[in-house]
């Protein structure tokens, strides 16, 4: 085994093991992929310094350095977790050349000289690739048009080259696009400002050329130690560029989990105040109305106590899930504790929409099963409307609250109950005990 490749084979042992103590912490599917990304890597280095110490072992140390690049390229793109293709496939555009992509880097790999074989390979694949776009379901004539391309691009070089005896070309133009391809799968994180997707994007896209101009190295030798230097420093930025996006995500996890409820994922008591008041401006500012309304689960207690905690959590989830397939993305669900949740609906012009979106919001707790649920789900819902009924939101919440309440003592979730404006009072924002 050549030395030279033993500082790179400690520092990718080294970020390896970071990333096992990360994946035992996180359970994350993305570290995941990037450790195994990583471990293809490893396996990948160390071929290249074994070929270039022995020639007993080469031509298998070829074949597997060729192909790890395949496999670490899909692996690191699908730890973008972005799907390429939309619509029924989600299936990774990436994915879509590389299984060909491998076929021709083991042939190279194993020294097979037949051009025939690649043309045929080549052939095979811009034609399965052109089918597969056109039998995508949910895209747009636009984005089919984009795919044939972007399919384009990949393959008619590489038939030109496979039909003119170019197999180096062949094979590494096929790498160069693959990993161009997995940069373009983590343009997401870049649009959201994620330095670590700009990181990963920068790293990938020199590594796809490092692929582009390797071929050229043996017409000009005086180039390598340079693209050997480059070759291995963007390996290292990538994992840069991986790190600095699990930070990234743990942040946006903990940000995430200190404004959500653990049990249903919904917006909790924290978020939904600023929801509300955020709400409050915007009615306003408009002249339209916002309603709030408090949904409360009839006999929940009795669920707890007969049944259990587990299956009162249960039930929590369920009646979540079907409130929100009643709620508008624009507004606002969220579980402020216990069994009580709260809706914010926006920008209402007719007072009377109010009693139509409590129905909806009752049938929809009507509907929810829950497997092995002894009785069914169901709950009460009260409204209040401001600024018609409340000035704030203490008053409003107050208000919504009360009228809830009266519903569920008299049996009747749907029935209108009118009380009086500044009935509020502050302490009843407080989470009920």
């Amino acid at each position: 085994m050549s030395v030279i490749a033993l500082p790179d084979i400690v520092g990718l042992l080294g970020l390896i093991g970071i990333l096992e103590w990360l994946r035992q912490k996180q359970q994350s599917k993305t570290v995941n992929a990037w450790l195994l990304g990583m471990l293809f890597v490893l396996a990948e280095v160390m071929a290249v310094a074994v070929y270039r110490g022995s020639s007993a072992v080469h031509t298998w140390m070829h074949v597997l350095a060729l192909d790890t690049y395949v496999l670490a390229g899909v692996t690191f793109g699908w730890a973008s977790r972005q799907d390429l293709l939309p619509g029924r496939a989600h299936v990774p555009f990436f994915v879509v050349p590389a299984v060909p992509l491998f076929v021709l880097t083991t042939l190279y790999g194993l020294d097979v000289q037949n051009t025939e074989s690649y043309i045929f390979t080549v052939l095979v694949s811009l034609v399965l690739g052109l089918i597969f776009i056109q039998a995508l379901g949910g895209t747009t004539l636009r984005l089919r048009l984009t795919l044939v391309g972007m399919h384009l691009t990949i393959w008619a070089p590489m038939l030109l080259l496979a039909m003119q005896g170019q197999l180096r070309w062949v094979v590494y133009w096929g790498l160069t696009c693959l990993y161009l391809l997995v940069a373009f799968s983590f343009r997401a994180r870049v649009r959201r400002g994620a330095l670590g997707g700009l990181v990963i994007m920068g790293g990938f896209t020199v590594w796809a050329l490092c692929f582009l101009v390797h071929p050229l190295m043996h017409s000009h030798a005086n180039w390598d130690p340079t693209v050997e230097n480059i070759w291995s420093l963007q390996k290292f930025v990538v994992i840069v560029g991986m790190l600095v996006t699990l930070l990234e995500d743990e942040t946006e996890l903990r940000k995430s989990q200190a404004l959500h409820d653990a049990l249903t994922g919904l917006p909790n008591r924290r978020l939904f105040e600023d929801r509300l008041a955020q709400s409050l401006e915007r009615a306003l500012r408009s002249g339209l109305s916002t309603a709030l309304f408090v949904v409360d689960l009839n006999g929940f207690k009795t669920i707890n106590d007969t049944q259990g905690h587990r299956m009162g959590d249960l039930v929590l989830q369920a009646a979540a899930t079907g409130l929100q397939g009643t709620v508008r993305s624009s507004d606002t669900l969220s579980r402020l504790g216990g069994d009580e949740f709260c809706v914010i609906v926006n920008d209402l012009t007719r007072s009377a929409d109010c009693e139509r979106i409590a129905d909806a919001l009752a049938e929809a707790l009507d509907g929810v099963e829950v497997p092995r649920l002894v009785g069914s789900v169901n709950g009460s819902v009260g409204y209040a409307l401001f600024p018609d009924e409340a000035a704030d939101a203490t008053e409003l919440y107050t208000l919504a609250d009360r009228r809830m309440y009266e519903r569920k003592r008299r049996g009747a979730r749907r029935e209108k109950v009118e009380f009086p404006r500044a009935v509020a009072e502050p302490i009843l924002m407080e989470r009920r005990r």
